[in-house]
């Protein structure tokens, strides 16, 4: 049985501006949790593709959506019935890419399998273990990430 816990983490980051007339470097940090799973980020395994966790400091009406889907009270809106984890930082969009992965009951546990990349048109799976969680735990961890 795996643990996860949402960690508040922040994304150091640049994003091009135009201001007064030219093109400025501009600060551009996100605030997002992280799953931690077994006490390592998913983030940091993740990190080569730059992208976020879908938990973020958004309005709470659209975080609260995020938060039914990772726990299987709303359908996921790919087509494939996989559930988004990490996205672009920036927009979201599936066409920036974005790691997924099936999300599903057994018994009493919740599973997260089958990770992969994805952009719309492919899909690339990824070498990463199974994970089992308890599903009172999960439930509460990803719970807890809601606007603290």
């Amino acid at each position: 049985m795996n643990k996860i816990e949402c960690k508040i983490k922040t994304r150091l980051g640049f994003v091009d501006r135009y201001i007064d007339g030219k093109i400025t470097k501009c600060e551009n940090n996100t605030d997002f949790f992280d799953f931690v799973i077994d006490g390592k980020s998913l983030y940091q395994r993740f990190q080569s593709y730059d992208f976020i966790s879908v938990l973020q400091h958004k309005e709470e009406a659209a975080q609260r959506e995020i938060i039914e889907k990772l726990l299987l009270r709303s359908s996921s809106e790919l087509d494939s019935g996989r559930y988004f984890l990490f996205v672009c930082p920036m927009c979201a969009d599936l066409g920036c890419g974005a790691i997924t992965v099936s999300i599903k009951f057994e018994g009493e546990n919740i599973v997260w399998g089958d990770f992969s990349y994805e952009d719309g048109v492919t899909r690339k799976t990824l070498t990463i273990d199974t994970f089992i969680f308890d599903r009172m735990e999960y439930s509460n961890s990803i719970l807890s990430s809601i606007f603290r």
